[in-house]
């Protein structure tokens, strides 16, 4: 198994720099498991919602959808990832937010406190 950073992952997904994707493609294609960190997801969903791609809600969604569905990525959480993904479909915050949750969650905490009210009473959340 091979970890994967946020910016081969962006290179494979966007196709913006020919070169770089052609490395990417041939490295995650390559047959081994490719591990993708938490934190590498949050990282995705900001770099593709940012100035540079203006990716859609929906967009990042379909993104991280076919990544969840793809057996060449292994995931530090799967069940987490899958449990985050399925609430910023419904929800009114980030994903990096419902994957704090879901996490938090899956260790045991009763709900996580948080000073973004927007969360309040939304998947375990609980506003201060």
């Amino acid at each position: 198994m091979i970890g994967l950073d946020t910016n081969i992952l962006i290179r494979y997904l966007t196709k913006d720099d020919e070169q770089q994707w052609q490395q990417a493609k041939q490295l995650i294609e390559s047959g081994q498991q490719c591990f993708v960190a938490n934190i590498v997801l949050c990282e995705i969903v900001w770099v593709l919602k940012g100035e540079t791609y203006r990716y859609s809600k929906q967009e990042i969604v379909n993104t991280l959808e076919a990544m969840l569905t793809c057996g060449i990525f292994e995931f530090e959480n799967r069940s987490a990832f899958y449990m985050a993904l399925q609430r910023t479909k419904q929800g009114k915050a980030d994903f990096s937010d419902y994957l704090i949750g879901a996490l938090s969650l899956q260790a045991g905490a009763v709900h996580t406190v948080t000073f973004d009210c927007k969360l309040n009473n939304e998947n375990g959340f609980h506003c201060l």
